[in-house]
């Protein structure tokens, strides 16, 4: 038996809100964009769409 690994309280990643699964459609254009935006800063799809989402509903 292993004494570290596995399952235990508080490891892990910790959520920042609760995941649902979405389909997005999109033109070829604003893919590229979308995935070159998130190469040169280094996120994933996910944080940018967070922020997009974030940006448009702080306002």
């Amino acid at each position: 038996m292993f004494s570290k690994g596995g399952l235990r309280e508080g490891s892990g990643r910790k959520s920042i809100g609760t995941t649902k699964k979405i389909s997005l459609t999109l033109t070829d254009d604003l893919w590229e964009r979308l995935e070159k935006d998130c190469t040169d800063n280094n996120q994933s799809r996910s944080e940018v769409i967070r922020k997009m989402v974030e940006s448009f509903y702080a306002n």
